[in-house]
């Protein structure tokens, strides 16, 4: 993937761009967190969590409370085009795209998810955070009116804090977006990232306090050979990943398939989330008070399977019903149950005690193994628990749980979301025209008379035996001498060559190639070599094609 070469605007600047839209986006995340816990009260009259809710309804409104709340988000997705209804929008136009958000799109998304998740769906409140922070991005980049990797850039701090403010974990924020969606962690990058995601973070303390996520009872590490049992966990926690995920793409394509509208699927998969709460609560929300209780109480292998079972399933009938909210959090409830049970495992053949170290460690496990991004995993553990005892278990079951998917061929969780990197990653000659209007200097009136005749395309370009390509010669510049020249056979002048005119490197990919489009009105770019020799050139239609249809609604 390319990396952001932010041109054009000076260091302070940038720097200045970066704290403004990590504040902003401090701001969007809380004030969704506040919308939510509001819409809370006013519906069931009390404060508490999901799983606190649930328990207190009566069995007929545990199971209708998610049908409805899914019927009320699908209506409102509708409203959505059928691309922006079940799309991450932010990872899109961050790791190929022009830094726009669309605001409609974007709170859409954000009331239909606050519906789901008030209602008790099985998914994370995260997404709609962190998509809501980089709208802010998104909206200084465009009252600022940025060139397009500028743009990108705001778009992806603002992400940074969104990461930031939701879990309070300013550095894991910033290599969240690295890592993950724009897959560089190039300093030129990372630098506004973390600014963004330090900025989001004070603005968080200073107004909802500066707490750890996760608060853990005091930790007995184990030396020696015990801690090979946390290497173990992270190949458990490699082998159950892809089965989690296919299951999530089964749920997914077995809803696609039903011949309903939208508001209904959600309805059913409400129903289900609702029926499974009927069997244990702890199904309800995105599982951060179960991971919690686990944390700081030891609970028995039997109720640990079935809350693994049955939140399992409710995950993946919310998310396959199109429920707008992040997968991020439910991964750490399954992983933080998984590494429980193998915790009870490890008790049981050595007597080393099952307690919080497993949790925190299966969480890590199953995350590293779901977003393929084992530094922000681990960091991200450190910074939630505020447990820095905890950095040689997490290095190893992380390290080999990310081994094990790697192996096996196991995706990230948020492919689905990013452009196919075999597309990213291709060359532009697998996609570029050699027949191409050209001229050899010097080049007379009449010979680029002829060619603009014959190929009728706004530019020629110009090539030099020796210097390779030259520029191109705009068509208007080109009428313009014609009229005040009356000798046909007279050599142009060189200032009618545009020598600044953009050009692709052969040794690009696509989408570095898209870049460069993005910022040129026009529909082609000539392609060159390292020895500055043209070779043909590009078309911004067949780059579109190639890259997908979501170019479309950007």
């Amino acid at each position: 993937m390319s990396t952001y070469r932010p041109a054009g605007l000076r260091l302070p600047l940038l720097l200045a761009a970066a704290a403004i839209t990590g504040c902003l986006g401090a701001l969007a995340t809380h004030g969704f967190r506040l919308l939510l816990d509001g819409m809370s009260r006013w519906l069931f009259g009390e404060a508490g969590g999901p799983v606190q809710v649930a328990g207190g309804l009566p069995p007929e409104l545990r199971v209708l409370t998610p049908v409805i709340g899914g019927i009320v988000a699908g209506w409102l997705l509708q409203r959505l085009p059928p691309a922006r209804q079940h799309s991450a929008d932010y990872m899109e136009s961050i790791a190929l795209g022009n830094g726009h958000l669309s605001w409609r799109a974007t709170l859409l998304r954000a009331a239909s998810s606050a519906s789901s998740i008030v209602s008790g769906s099985s998914i994370g409140r995260e997404g709609s955070m962190i998509q809501l922070a980089a709208l802010a991005g998104s909206l200084s980049g465009q009252l600022a009116r940025l060139t397009a990797p500028q743009r990108r850039l705001l778009l992806a701090c603002g992400a940074a804090a969104g990461v930031s403010a939701a879990y309070n974990t300013p550095i894991a924020g910033a290599l969240f977006v690295g890592e993950i969606i724009v897959r560089s962690v190039a300093i030129e990058t990372l630098g506004p990232l973390l600014l963004a995601a330090a900025c989001a973070q004070l603005v968080g303390a200073g107004l909802f306090g500066d707490a750890a996520i996760y608060q853990l009872p005091s930790l007995a590490l184990h030396g020696g050979t015990d801690w090979l049992w946390f290497g173990a966990l992270g190949v458990v926690a490699g082998l159950v990943m892809p089965g989690f995920q296919r299951l999530l793409q089964l749920s997914k394509s077995l809803f696609g398939r039903l011949p309903c509208p939208l508001w209904l699927k959600l309805g059913i998969g409400g129903a289900i989330v609702g029926g499974l709460s009927l069997l244990t609560p702890h199904v309800w929300g995105n599982g951060y008070s179960t991971i919690d209780h686990m944390l700081h109480s030891a609970w028995p292998v039997g109720l640990l399977l079935g809350v693994l079972i049955c939140k399992i399933l409710a995950t993946a009938a919310a998310t396959g019903s199109g429920a707008v909210g992040g997968i991020f959090t439910p991964t750490l409830f399954v992983g933080a149950v998984l590494g429980a049970i193998f915790g009870h495992a490890v008790q049981a053949l050595t007597g080393q005690p099952a307690g919080p170290l497993w949790v925190v460690a299966g969480m890590g496990a199953l995350l590293a193994g779901a977003t393929q991004a084992p530094l922000m995993t681990i960091i991200m553990l450190i910074e939630m628990t505020r447990a820095p005892l905890m950095a040689v278990p997490l290095m190893l079951a992380v390290a080999t749980a990310h081994l094990t998917v790697r192996m096996l061929g196991c995706r990230s969780i948020y492919a689905h979301a990013l452009p196919d990197e075999e597309n990213v990653r291709q060359s532009v000659l697998d996609v570029m025209y050699k027949d191409t209007p050209q001229l050899s200097y010097p080049v007379s009136l009449r010979q680029l008379a002829d060619t603009f005749a014959t190929w009728r395309w706004q530019h020629v370009y110009i090539t030099h035996p020796r210097q390779g390509f030259m520029g191109a010669v705009p068509i208007h510049d080109f009428h313009h001498f014609q009229r005040q020249e009356s000798d046909p056979d007279r050599p142009i002048p060189d200032a009618l060559i545009r020598r600044d005119f953009p050009r692709v490197s052969a040794g690009m990919s696509l989408s570095e190639s898209l870049e460069l489009m993005i910022a040129h009105h026009g529909e082609r770019l000539p392609v060159v070599g390292d020895d500055g020799r043209l070779l043909g050139h590009l078309r911004k239609s067949d780059l579109l094609k190639r890259l997908g249809s979501r170019w479309r609604y950007l």
